[in-house]
């Protein structure tokens, strides 16, 4: 039987496949800013300035930031969608989005009952 977490990096890895996921701060913060992010995960060890810097950046741009989870580690998000590293992670798609909400919010009520 799959964990709950291996099945939420595995669904990544298809949003990833079907090009609906784009990483890292740059390309992160640029499609916060065109609002065509619709989920934004971070690492559980994102640093706090890298997270400090892209709100600032989405501040300043004016943008109403997409729904947050904090999720694995930057190795397991990287690995996940087949790239180094990564802090961040955006899917810009609103059923794979919708999805991985979805299983996000199950995982944290799970992890909570424990």
């Amino acid at each position: 039987m799959q964990s709950g977490r291996t099945n939420i990096l595995r669904f990544l890895g298809l949003a990833a496949k079907a090009g609906r996921v784009t990483s890292g701060f740059d390309m992160s913060l640029s499609a916060i800013k065109k609002r065509q992010a619709r989920l934004l995960i971070l690492s559980e060890d994102i640093s706090r300035n890298t997270l400090n810097k892209l709100l600032d950046e989405a501040s300043k741009a004016n943008v109403d930031m997409p729904d947050a989870y904090s999720f694995g580690t930057q190795f397991e998000l990287g690995r996940a969608i087949g790239k180094p590293d990564r802090a961040i992670v955006v899917v810009t798609d609103d059923g794979f989005a919708n999805k991985l909400s979805e299983m996000l919010s199950q995982l944290d009520e799970q992890e909570d009952i424990h």
